[in-house]
């Protein structure tokens, strides 16, 4: 029962490395959108990934019933089981292939979380763009270099590329 409960688990882990692994596609290709300025793709991007974070769900909820499955065989809590945890309760065999994916699965959420990193500073850095061009466009300065009949130069009039300031 326990090696079949393995099996299981490790099973759904592949699949989950194996969503997560698209996701890092996915990322990857976003960063190239990001830097293109290409919105409407991103759009795009946005819900293959919001699909792909449903398919993790539901695997997650599976994961979770197979573990609290084998914390029940091993006479372990299922709140304190770690993979690492289990890893140590298992026989060799069983052992070794949930060491195995559990390396694959960190590789692949490292490589995930250091695009989406770049991703969000990517964003980051256009917005901050994006507020500046605007600030900018609406606090343009008409400098007015004419004389009064004072003898003093006219005061400076602020003008608004826009009809109203954001």
């Amino acid at each position: 029962m326990e090696s079949t409960l393995t099996k299981q688990l490790v099973d759904v882990l592949n699949r989950e490395n194996d969503i997560y692994e698209t996701l890092s596609k996915v990322s990857n290709n976003k960063t190239d959108l990001i830097v293109g300025g290409k919105v409407s793709e991103l759009e795009n991007i946005t819900k293959i990934e919001q699909s792909l974070i449903i398919k993790v769900s539901k695997l997650e909820d599976e994961r979770e019933k197979i573990v609290d499955k084998l914390c029940v065989l091993l006479g372990k809590k299922a709140e304190e089981a770690t993979i690492s945890a289990l890893i140590e309760n298992l026989g060799q065999e069983e052992s070794k292939e949930l060491k195995a994916c559990q390396e694959k699965l960190v590789k692949t959420i490292n490589n995930l979380r250091n695009t989406n990193d770049l991703n969000a500073k990517l964003i980051k850095n256009s917005l901050e763009y994006i507020d500046f061009s605007i600030n900018m466009m609406t606090s343009i300065d008409n400098v007015n270099n004419s004389y009064g009949s004072s003898g003093l130069s006219g005061d400076t009039k602020k003008r608004s590329f826009f009809d109203m300031k954001l």
